[in-house]
This record gives structure tokens, C-alpha cells and sequence, in this order.
């Protein structure tokens, strides 16, 4: 039974740790080595009175007891360990350098270069903007992932639809230059356990349901670390009505504050002509 128990807590301490990527909790591996202590402990005992009194029961719960007890033991014992090194010792000074160069590098700026591009079609836009390596957007969304990933984001709006409109799939399909098609990777196997909070399972959501004048934003789209947004001519976007087409191509920063720029220029053009005809009608 103790030897049993080491072995639980054991499994539960780990099955914490993978789900926070953290050292198991100090407390459950003590508890754990305590469990292991006590099997070994009892299995020593009634291996003593084995010599005198000698059970086939016995024997069978010895030789599954003491194996467990020995191996918890050693588990217990590593995880201690690991929260007593300390931390400026594990990390080699070459490493240490250049995680210090991979924050320093980091894009934090409004704008940045990457694949940019639009499409509309019955009163509903999608966007879809990709994010280079080192960019701030893109670094923050890694952290959350188990393994490295090329980041980019999907928004889709429903401008002038008078019903609302359902997304169908988050996944969208890439259409490259070789007339190929790669369909990005499913974002919520990627993400670690701790980061599936409400807000992101909203943003994962299949189907998204989206009112007239709302917009889904900033859906993540996620490809292999080694995939390349130069290679896509166009994306193609899942609805319920039919799919969305949306060309697009890298563009550099000043590119983007330009087309920015624009947009926000025509917007306000069409707010003061929409003004003045509302003036004029009264």
C-alpha cells in the first residue's frame, strides 16, 4: 500500500508539472519519497519475518513492493534535487547570451514587416496579417506553445451583412505560388495546458457565430517554424456561405504605415461626406 501511494503521487506531481512545464511541486515529491520510505521500510520487515515464517503471499507483494518503492525513491529524489540547484548554475554563459540576444532583438515596434492581405465578399472582410520571428506578437504567442511556431493572426468582420455570419473553420487554407495548398495546423494541440484560458478557447472557437458589425479578431493561424509567407499568393477562408478569398503578399513596415495611413485617410473622407449629405437631407 505504501509503495503503491509513493507511485500515485508520484504520477500526479508529474502530471502537474508537464501541464504547468514546471519542476514537480516540492511538497508532493517529499510526500511521495515519504510513501517510498515506509514501503521499503515494511518491505525490509516482512522480509525479515520471510526467514521465519515464509508466505507465497508475501513474497508476491515483496517483489512487486520493493521495485516500486526503490524506483519512486529515485524520482522523489531527483525532483528534491531539482528545486535545490541553483539557477544561475544551469545555464551555460554561451546560453545565457544568447537568450539575453533573443530578447534584445525583439520587434516591438507599431509596424512590421510580414505578409499582409484583404478580402471582402457579400459585407464580410477577413484580414490576415503574419508575424516575422522576432516580433514582439510573435515571441509573446510561442511562449505559450510546446514547440516553436510561424505566427500569424486572422480577422474576420462582418461589415455590412445584415445576418450574422458563421466561421466555420479557424484553420485556413494557403494558396502558394507553386499552386499548391497547405492548410495551417490545428492551433490547440500546440498550446500548453495553462494557456487554454476563456479568452483563448473564444478565439479557437469552431464555428464563430459573428453578429452584423462584429468582427472575430485576431484568430491565431499557426504553420511549421520552417514555413515561409513569401511562397503564399493568397488564403482562403472557410465560411458558411462560401469560402473568402483574401490575396495578399509580404510587404515591409513603411509599406504597411502607408497602407494604413490610406485607409485611415479614406475613412474620414467617407465620414465627412456622409456628414455632409446628412446636412444637406436636413
Amino acid at each position: 500500500m505504501a509503495a503503491f501511494l509513493a507511485f500515485m503521487t508520484t504520477v500526479i506531481a508529474e502530471l502537474i508539472a508537464h501541464s504547468r512545464q514546471e519542476p514537480p511541486f516540492i511538497v508532493l515529491s517529499l510526500l511521495a519519497g515519504l510513501f517510498a520510505v515506509a514501503a521499503l521500510a515494511t518491505g525490509g520487515y516482512a522480509q525479515t519475518v520471510q526467514l521465519t515464517h515464509w508466505s507465497r503471499r508475501v513474497r508476491n507483494r515483496l517483489l512487486v513492493g520493493l521495485p516500486v518503492g526503490l524506483l519512486t525513491l529515485a524520482s522523489a529524489s531527483v525532483n528534491v534535487y531539482r528545486h535545490h540547484v541553483p539557477v544561475g548554475h544551469t545555464d551555460a554563459p554561451g546560453l545565457s547570451a544568447s537568450r539575453s540576444q533573443y530578447l534584445t532583438d525583439e520587434d516591438r515596434s507599431l509596424f512590421k514587416p510580414g505578409w499582409y492581405g484583404e478580402g471582402q465578399g457579400n459585407g464580410v472582410q477577413a484580414v490576415v496579417t503574419s508575424f516575422e520571428e522576432n516580433a514582439a506578437e510573435s515571441r509573446a504567442f510561442n511562449r505559450l506553445t510546446t514547440e516553436p511556431v510561424t505566427y500569424a493572426t486572422l480577422t474576420v468582420i462582418n461589415l455590412g451583412n445584415p445576418l450574422p455570419v458563421t466561421l466555420t473553420h479557424a484553420r485556413i487554407t494557403l494558396l502558394l505560388e507553386s499552386d499548391e495548398e497547405v492548410q495551417s495546423l490545428e492551433v490547440r494541440p500546440l498550446l500548453r495546458l495553462s494557456a487554454l484560458d476563456d479568452r483563448m478557447r473564444l478565439r479557437l472557437a469552431e464555428p464563430r457565430v459573428i453578429a452584423p458589425g462584429a468582427m472575430a479578431a485576431d484568430i491565431p493561424v499557426c504553420l511549421d517554424s520552417r514555413f515561409r509567407w513569401e511562397r503564399v499568393r493568397a488564403v482562403r477562408v472557410s465560411l458558411q456561405a462560401g469560402d473568402l478569398l483574401v490575396a495578399g503578399r509580404v510587404l515591409t513596415a513603411e509599406e504597411k504605415r502607408d497602407l494604413a495611413e490610406k485607409s485611415s485617410s479614406a475613412k474620414n473622407a467617407a465620414t465627412n461626406l456622409s456628414a455632409e449629405a446628412w446636412f444637406k437631407e436636413l
